[in-house]
């Protein structure tokens, strides 16, 4: 009887393992075309909404819903981001190269001309003498640091540009797979939901958590980052500042710093306007940052995240990051979303395991 009952689990074990290692070796037939799955899965958690509406008010059929989906995620989303990645590769280069041009000619200075800008010139003078810091000192760390950042741009750009067929490709891959999610995509999560080995009640709870924490993440605070750097990028070119499309792009990151946001950005650009002479620059600077870039917050996350679950804006941060350390570029958006799939478990425990409601406004 115990032979029989140890050959049992020697077969149950075994066959377990074996399913392990099947399951591992079909999900690894995956991992190459990881990026444009990915891609594809981002964005129709973005548009699903959309398609649904077209549906609903169209009345037409699922392929066609999401052959009109990918028409307009080709022509508005698609298009316009490697428009952007162009020019700000290009804007990187222009700014890396003036650099290097005034510091072989010997005419780069961060003490700016008395004549032009004395209360700049005196504020830089004051502080480098405050700070007891040689100028060619502080010189060579600006240098440095524009340096690096020009050179990681630099690579970026040239290895997005070096493999214009691989991109294509997994364009191609990427529209197929967000073709058919869109299609087949309710079919796709109801088979999801019957392999969880979860009671239907825990599955619902699951998913629905999920799907708030991820309208908050996705809507709610990476919307708001677009749209902030976006009137950074307006609002630095309408004052004719160099750069106006790098800056409005940092500015749409310290979004997620907590406190100061877009501040980080703004505010020493105003300074530097006042001290520089160009005092009614500096006021429009000042006042368009402080009633319309700081107040997108206000407007943007009660209307997507009222009533739903969300990241603090700390480990929102630092998904980011993480995100982009490990997946890279993909990493802006996939480090949230699994940051998000984390906070849904915790939530399902919290509301299952433990039966406590999560406070509002919390």
């Amino acid at each position: 009887m115990n032979n029989s009952r140890d050959n049992n689990k020697l077969v149950t074990f075994l066959a377990l393992g074996l399913a392990g290692l099947i399951l591992a070796l079909g999900l690894r037939l995956f991992l190459p075309f990881f990026e444009p799955i990915a891609w594809a899965i981002i964005l129709a958690l973005f548009f699903y909404p959309i398609y649904r509406w077209i549906r609903r008010t169209l009345k037409v059929s699922e392929g066609l819903a999401s052959l009109g989906m990918c028409i307009l995620i080709i022509a508005f989303i698609i298009i316009p981001v490697f428009a952007l990645l162009g020019s700000l590769t290009t804007e990187v280069i222009r700014v890396y190269t003036e650099v290097q041009e005034d510091l072989h000619t010997g005419d780069f200075n961060i003490v700016p001309d008395k004549d032009k800008s004395p209360i700049l010139n005196k504020t830089v003078t004051n502080a480098l003498d405050i700070l007891k810091t040689h100028e060619t000192r502080v010189k060579e760390i600006l240098i440095d640091l524009s340096k690096k950042m020009g050179e990681f741009f630099l690579m970026q750009g040239t290895v997005m540009f070096k493999n214009v067929a691989s991109i294509i490709f997994k364009a191609a891959l990427m529209l197929i797979t967000l073709f058919y999610i869109f299609k087949d995509g309710e079919r796709m999560l109801q088979t999801l939901k019957d392999l969880l080995p979860l009671p239907r009640r825990d599955v619902e709870n699951f998913i629905n958590v999920m799907d708030d924490v991820l309208s908050a993440t996705l809507y709610g605070n990476l919307l708001n980052a677009v749209i902030q750097g976006s009137l950074g990028v307006f609002i630095m070119w309408s004052l004719d500042f160099s750069a106006a499309l790098l800056w409005g792009m940092i500015m749409g990151f310290t979004t997620f710093i907590p406190m100061i946001g877009p501040a980080l950005v703004w505010l020493p650009a105003t300074i530097y306007l006042f001290l520089a002479g160009f005092y009614l620059k500096a006021a429009i600077l000042l006042v368009f940052s402080v009633l319309i870039i700081s107040q997108i917050d206000y407007f943007l996350r009660p209307l997507f995240i009222s009533g739903k679950t969300q990241i603090h804006t700390l480990i929102l941060f630092f998904s980011i990051l993480g995100g982009l350390s490990v997946f890279g570029f993909l990493g802006l958006i996939l480090g949230p979303i699994l940051m998000a799939l984390c906070v849904s478990i915790l939530e399902l425990y919290r509301l299952n395991s433990l039966g406590r409601t999560p406070q509002q406004g919390a």
